[in-house]
């Protein structure tokens, strides 16, 4: 009788637990969240570096992709109204075009195109430049390669200044560096860059203080940290810094499997994504744990492997504000990157000593893509 007892009793407490778990989650607004499309010379698609099923068109020298790939990406919803025509609505804009003819309206504004939408099958396709270049997406043709990528979110409607100046990178990913610590240049430039963001007052901190001295630097987020802290991210963007992918939770590449390693990346940047924004094209290993085979992977996910060329000494047990001012004294070199951590106000009082001394001395202080850009 008591074992029954005890097993009625542990069958309810099993019920509440599935109960518990059970409790439905708030559905995700993918709609406007940053999404890059790349489309090759073959006509295949991709869509955050990972193929899709759907397949683009060539008409003369227009590339159309298919309706179900913008509804996909950006939650495209598509119409046919008697008397208005077919639209289009993409976030809170709308495109309006009368069957085959040359012109169509965005926002009731007159445009042209050179290919009209085409009706294959039951696929209605697009033409992507034409139609994406308006609403103010970025889109590159790769030079190496001759794909073409077009980067969106529609909460740069609202917000334009989420559309990151970092994009410009993406079209020369085939001929970048497989590691990156300096560029060879005699302007008397350098990029500070600052990992985890652990200590989000420091580094809201930290890109105000470069802002006061019209310069940018560059952020490397931990994923879970950004989760916490999503004003602070916002912050250091909308003051024109770049981010970079430092993996969803910080592990040691050389500890863990591929598969985890690239889910961390992909899971960062996914974080990134839902406020509008991504971490492309930079990325940095956590603890620079790295080798030849690691940094593949990197490459083929599509970013940039960035390094440094010297850390400022903050991370240690004898971290001063005074020892890595004096470190970046001592090693400032044009086109340089130093390395530091947002992860106290150490680094943040570090800051405040050599700006302003370097800045007497003619530097300027730029992200990592002024810095590629030789600006």
């Amino acid at each position: 009788m008591k074992t029954d007892r005890r097993w009625w009793i542990a069958a309810a407490l099993a019920l509440c637990l599935v109960t518990v778990v059970a409790v439905p989650v708030q559905a995700v607004d993918t709609t406007s969240w940053f999404r890059l499309v790349t489309v090759g010379t073959d006509l295949t698609v991709s869509m955050a570096g990972a193929s899709v099923t759907f397949k683009a068109r060539r008409i003369g020298g227009d590339t159309l992709v298919p309706l179900s790939l913008l509804r996909q990406a950006w939650g495209a919803t598509y119409a046919v109204s008697p008397g208005v025509g077919s639209v289009l609505t993409i976030g809170a804009r709308r495109v309006v075009w009368q069957g085959k003819a040359p012109a169509y309206l965005l926002d009731g504004v007159a445009r042209s195109w050179s290919t009209p939408p085409v009706l294959v099958g039951k696929e209605l396709y697009l033409p992507l430049r034409q139609l994406m270049q308006p609403l103010g997406a970025w889109l590159a043709t790769d030079s190496a390669t001759g794909a073409i990528t077009c980067a969106y979110s529609t909460k740069w409607q609202k917000e334009p200044w989420l559309k990151q100046a970092q994009l410009a990178e993406l079209g020369g990913l085939a001929s970048a560096p497989t590691r990156l610590t300096r560029t060879a240049t005699k302007q008397k430039v350098v990029a500070f860059t600052f990992d985890d963001n652990w200590d989000a007052v420091a580094a809201q901190r930290i890109a105000e203080l470069f802002h006061a001295y019209n310069g940018h630097c560059t952020f490397f987020l931990i994923g879970t940290n950004v989760r916490m802290h999503p004003e602070t991210i916002r912050t250091m963007v909308r003051l024109g810094n770049d981010i970079g992918n430092h993996t969803l939770s910080h592990p040691a590449a050389t500890s863990t499997t591929d598969d985890n390693f690239i889910k961390q990346v992909r899971a960062c940047e996914q974080v990134l994504n839902a406020m509008g924004l991504t971490t492309r094209p930079y990325f940095r290993f956590p603890y620079f744990a790295e080798d030849q085979h690691l940094l593949k992977l990197v490459t083929d996910q599509g970013y940039i492997t960035v390094g440094s060329a010297y850390t400022m000494e903050d991370t240690g047990s004898n971290r001063s504000a005074a020892l890595s001012a004096a470190t970046v004294r001592r090693y400032v070199r044009p086109g340089v990157i130093f390395v530091g951590h947002a992860n106290s106000m150490t680094t943040y009082e570090a800051m405040k000593v050599v700006l302003p001394e370097l800045a007497r001395q003619g530097y300027r202080f730029v992200s990592l893509t002024e810095l590629l850009a030789g600006t």
